[in-house]
């Protein structure tokens, strides 16, 4: 940019001091309403000069004012960055209070002016979500849309299907999740909004599946994850009790690692539904091995 300006006034100084070396400076004559006004080129060329700066600095004021936090910048609907930086702050601030409401508005208003509006809104819809103020959060995306850049892209989706589950739009989250899992099988939110929605529609088996890289990641806490895993096996053996073919359960069961099948809770989950399924003699060689472990245990 100091390169260009030097260019420039070079060139300005060629265009007036060229003429009064040579001793001829040339003419400008100009004829308004009866009026005849003449002048000197290099003088026009002086004159041409102020006026351009004066309509430049005119700019920078206008901008000054309408960007500043004035009566006049509020006026005329405008924000500017560090307005925004502070309404972010602010909000910020009432999410930590649990002022979730407020917080929303905040980040909403802060948009305008912000550096990244994405982010403005998709924080404003991730707070609505969390307030349960899902046609105000779904307004909130639908405005992070139009600014999203690719790569921003991954973020907008992960709101996106917090919303959707939210509104138990299960199909279009399932899209969205097994898609994210090709694209990003190791990230832990990609992996907790999966594990969340295999729960919600009951899909057990996914959950299951779903295990060995939730304990990987490190997910969740071990605590956690034996309980997810002990709840994802008690559903499915419960799922497979309905199943049109009576064997099925005993099919799956024997698939099973021994972990699984040495499991005493589900042991007896499989005593209890083998026995209602009518299959006694299974369900007999289960309890025999149950009371076994049970004597282990008391010895």
């Amino acid at each position: 940019m100091f390169r260009i300006l030097i260019i420039f006034l070079v060139l300005v100084g060629g265009f007036i001091l060229g003429p009064l070396l040579e001793g001829n400076q040339g003419s400008a004559v100009f004829e308004i309403a009866n009026y005849r006004i003449s002048m000197s080129f290099s003088a026009f060329f002086i004159l041409q000069l102020i006026g351009l700066l004066c309509l430049y600095m005119l700019y920078k004021i206008l901008t000054k004012i309408f960007n500043s936090k004035t009566f006049f910048g509020s006026l005329l609907g405008l924000s500017s960055p560090k307005k925004s930086f502070k309404r972010i702050e602010q909000a910020q601030f009432y999410l930590l209070e649990g002022n979730y409401h407020q917080a929303a508005k905040l980040f909403m208003k802060s948009a305008k002016g912000a550096q990244n509006t994405t982010l403005s809104y998709l924080l404003a819809a991730q707070t609505q979500i969390d307030d349960d103020q899902l046609i105000a959060a779904n307004e909130s995306l639908e405005h992070a849309a139009k600014y999203c850049q690719p790569n921003e892209l991954f973020a907008f989706q992960l709101v996106q299907i917090r919303l959707q589950l939210k509104n138990h739009e299960y199909d279009k989250a399932k899209i969205s999740i097994e898609k994210l899992l090709n694209e990003k099988p190791r990230n832990i939110e990609v992996l907790k909004l999966a594990d969340q929605l295999y729960y919600e529609i009951q899909d057990y088996q996914a959950v299951i599946d779903l295990l060995p890289i939730l304990y990987k990641t490190k997910a969740y806490s071990d605590s956690q994850l034996d309980q997810f895993k002990q709840a994802a096996y008690i559903g499915r053996i419960k799922q497979l009790s309905t199943d049109i073919d009576p064997l099925a359960l005993i099919k799956w069961w024997k698939q099973q690692p021994k972990a699984i099948v040495n499991n005493l809770a589900n042991q007896k989950a499989m005593v209890n539904y083998l026995t209602q399924l009518g299959q006694t003699a299974e369900a007999e060689e289960l309890n025999k091995n149950i009371m076994r472990l049970t004597q282990k245990e008391r010895t």
